[in-house]
C-alpha cells in the first residue's frame, strides 16, 4: 500500500478527533453559562447566599459601557466569576451579573459589598413596568448620595415578586486588586452584623484614644519624647484605621468624600512616625550610624511619597507607595532586632508590640501585590495586630521611663551618697552638723555624734580578699542604720569610719546606749562573711548639751576632732567606746 493511501484515514480521523473536541467544549461552556445563568432563590429557607457559583463577570477596560449595553450583550461575553479569582480593574470597570428570584414578601434581601473603601459600586436592575433601578454607593460619594449609609455600599434587592430578576453590578476600583464578591443577606443578618462590627469598633477607637490622650499626658508631665511620638503614631494609625473601615467616612466626614483618597497618605504618615517613635525608643545610633542615618531618611521620604501618591493616583505613585512601606518594615525590623540582640532591655517591648502590626501590615501588602485576595483578613488584620500592639508598646513605655527615672533618681544621689554603702557622704553630714549646731545654740537642745569605726576591715582584705572587705563595709552601714532612728543621720566619713548624727533631744547615757547597740549588732554572726565573722568596731561618742558649756565654732572641726579620736584608739587598751566633748 502506497504512502499517500495511508495518510488519508490518519488525516480524517484527526479531523474527527478536533471535531469531538471542539463540540466537547462548546457543550462544556454552554453548560457552564447554563449554571451561572441559574437564578438563586430567595425564601424563608435561605440565609446567606454567596453568589460566587452563579456569578459571571465582564472586565469594561474603557469604563464606558452602559447597562443597557451590558444587557445587550451575549452570554458568550461573560466569564464565571468564581472563587480566587482577581481583577485588575484600573481605569475601566467590573461587570457582575446574576439572576434572583424573591419568593419570600416577609424578608427584605439586601445586596452587600463588603470591602469598605471601594471606589464606586452601582446596582441595576429592570422594574416592572421595564425601567431601570439604580443605586450606588462608594468612596467617591458623600454618604448622603448612598442609598443606604453604611462602611460599605448596601443595596436593595427587587421586592417580592415570584418572578426571576436579572441584576448588574458595576464596580470601578482602580489600582488595588479587586476580589470582593458580593453577598445577599437580610436584614436581620445585616444588623446583627453590623452591629457586633460597631461594638467591636467602638471598643477599638476607644482605647485609641484613651491611650493617646494618656501618652500625652505622660509627654507633658515627664518631658518623654517616647510618648510623644507614641501619641502621634497611635493617633494617625487609628485616623488611617478609621478610614480603612469605612467609619471615617459614615460619621467624621461623610460629606467629604475627597478625603477618603488620601488613605495612602494618612497610612505611610503612620508609618512615618512608627518609625520616628522607634529611633526615639531604641536610639540606633548607639549601634550603628548607618541605620540611624537610614531611619532619618526613610521619615523624610515617606511623607513625600504619600503626598505624590495623593496627588497623582497613579499605578506608578502607589508600587512607589507599596515598595517604600515595604522598605520601611524591613528597616524597623532590622532595628529593633540589632537593638534587641545587643542587650537593649527597652527593645524586647518594642519587638513584641510591632509584631503583631509588622505581621499584619503583610497582609493588606500582599493584597496590593496580587498575592493574597480581599477577605477579612486583608482588611481587619491591621485593626487586630493594633488592638494587640497598643497595650503592649505603651506598658514598654512605662516600662522604659520608671527605669530612666530610677536611673535618674540614682544619679543625682550619687551626689550625696556613697556609691559603695549608700549611706550619705561627709559633706552631708557637715552640712546637717552645722544646720544642729546652729539650732542647738538658740534653743539648748542637746544632741549626739557618733564616729565608728570597723576595725577589722584590713584584717578580712588580707584574710579573704578586697571584695570581702567591701561587702564587710556594706554591712557595717545596714548595721548602724539598723539602730539609729529614722531621723538620725548615717554618713561614711572615711575608708573604714562612720558617722552618726542623733539629733536630740537625746542625753548622754542614751548616746551611749546607742554607741552599745551599735557594737552588739557588729557581734552578731553573719552568713554574708566566709566564715561568720563579726564586725568589730571602735566607737567616739560626742555629745552636746550641757549647760554653760561652749558649742564648736565648726562643724568640720567635730568632725576632725572625732577622726582623730578614733585614730587615738587603736593603742592597745582594748576599750571600744571613748567619750569627748564637742
Amino acid at each position: 500500500m502506497s504512502q499517500s493511501t495511508l495518510a488519508l484515514p490518519t488525516t480524517t480521523f484527526r479531523s474527527a478527533l478536533m471535531s469531538g473536541l471542539r463540540i466537547a467544549l462548546a457543550f462544556m461552556l454552554a453548560f457552564s453559562f447554563a449554571a451561572s445563568s441559574h437564578a438563586v432563590t430567595l425564601d424563608g429557607n435561605t440565609r446567606s447566599v454567596n453568589l460566587e457559583p452563579t456569578l459571571v463577570f465582564l472586565l469594561d477596560a474603557t469604563g464606558q459601557l452602559k447597562a443597557d449595553q451590558v444587557e445587550a450583550l451575549p452570554d458568550s461575553a461573560f466569564a464565571l466569576a468564581g472563587p480566587n479569582r482577581t481583577h485588575l480593574i484600573g481605569h475601566g470597570a467590573l461587570w457582575l451579573r446574576f439572576d434572583a428570584i424573591n419568593n419570600q414578601p416577609e424578608d427584605h434581601w439586601r445586596l452587600i459589598v463588603p470591602l469598605p473603601g471601594v471606589d464606586d459600586v452601582t446596582l441595576y436592575y429592570r422594574h416592572r413596568d421595564g425601567q431601570w433601578v439604580t443605586q450606588q454607593a462608594g468612596d467617591r460619594l458623600a454618604i448622603s448620595n448612598w442609598t443606604q449609609p453604611a462602611r460599605y455600599p448596601v443595596f436593595s434587592l427587587a421586592p417580592a415578586s415570584g418572578q426571576q430578576v436579572r441584576y448588574l453590578v458595576r464596580i470601578e476600583h482602580a489600582r488595588v486588586p479587586y476580589s470582593m464578591m458580593p453577598r445577599i443577606v437580610t436584614d436581620g443578618q445585616l444588623l446583627t452584623t453590623e452591629l457586633s462590627d460597631h461594638i467591636l469598633l467602638g471598643v477599638y477607637f476607644g482605647l485609641a484614644i484613651l491611650v493617646v490622650v494618656l501618652a500625652l499626658a505622660n509627654t507633658l508631665a515627664y518631658r518623654d519624647a517616647g510618648f510623644g511620638t507614641y501619641a502621634l503614631y497611635i493617633a494617625l494609625f487609628t485616623v488611617s484605621q478609621g478610614m480603612f473601615t469605612g467609619v471615617a467616612g459614615l460619621y467624621w466626614w461623610p460629606e467629604w468624600p475627597k478625603l477618603n483618597s488620601s488613605l495612602t497618605f494618612v497610612l505611610i504618615l503612620a508609618a512615618a512616625a512608627a518609625t520616628w517613635f522607634v529611633r526615639t525608643v531604641v536610639m540606633p545610633k548607639r549601634f550603628s550610624r548607618v541605620l540611624d542615618t537610614a531611619m532619618l531618611a526613610m521619615i523624610a521620604i515617606m511623607p513625600l511619597v504619600g503626598l505624590l501618591d495623593m496627588l497623582l493616583q497613579t499605578q506608578l505613585t502607589f508600587k512607589v507607595f507599596n515598595l517604600v512601606v515595604s522598605a520601611g518594615l524591613a528597616l524597623l525590623l532590622v532595628v529593633v532586632c540589632v537593638a534587641l540582640f545587643s542587650g537593649d532591655k527597652h527593645s524586647r517591648w518594642i519587638v513584641y508590640g510591632f509584631s503583631p502590626v509588622l505581621l499584619a501590615t503583610m497582609v493588606p501588602l500582599m493584597r496590593n501585590y496580587d498575592v493574597i485576595q480581599s477577605s477579612f483578613w486583608t482588611e481587619y488584620a491591621l485593626l487586630l495586630g493594633s488592638a494587640i500592639e497598643v497595650p503592649i508598646l505603651y506598658y514598654g513605655l512605662h516600662r522604659r521611663m520608671e527605669q530612666g527615672r530610677g536611673i535618674h533618681a540614682r544619679a543625682s544621689g550619687l551626689r550625696y551618697a556613697d556609691p559603695l554603702t549608700g549611706v550619705f557622704t561627709a559633706k552631708i553630714l557637715s552640712q546637717k552638723l552645722k544646720q544642729l549646731l546652729d539650732v542647738s545654740r538658740r534653743s539648748h537642745q542637746p544632741f549626739a555624734l557618733l564616729a565608728i569605726d570597723l576595725t577589722n576591715s584590713a584584717e578580712l582584705q588580707k584574710k579573704y580578699n578586697r571584695e570581702t572587705a567591701d561587702r564587710a563595709l556594706v554591712m557595717a552601714a545596714a548595721r548602724i542604720r539598723d539602730v539609729a532612728r529614722s531621723v538620725d543621720t548615717v554618713a561614711r566619713i572615711g575608708d573604714t569610719q562612720f558617722g552618726l548624727l542623733i539629733h536630740g533631744p537625746v542625753s548622754a547615757n542614751d548616746a551611749n546606749d546607742i554607741a552599745t547597740k551599735i557594737l552588739t549588732a557588729g557581734l552578731r554572726a553573719t552568713n554574708e562573711l566566709p566564715e561568720r565573722d563579726p564586725l568589730r568596731f571602735n566607737v567616739v561618742l560626742g555629745h552636746q548639751g550641757e549647760p554653760n558649756t561652749p558649742y564648736p565654732a565648726q562643724a568640720e572641726d567635730v568632725l576632725a576632732r572625732l577622726l582623730t579620736a578614733l585614730i587615738d584608739m587603736n593603742d592597745g587598751s582594748g576599750k571600744a567606746i571613748r567619750s569627748v566633748k564637742l
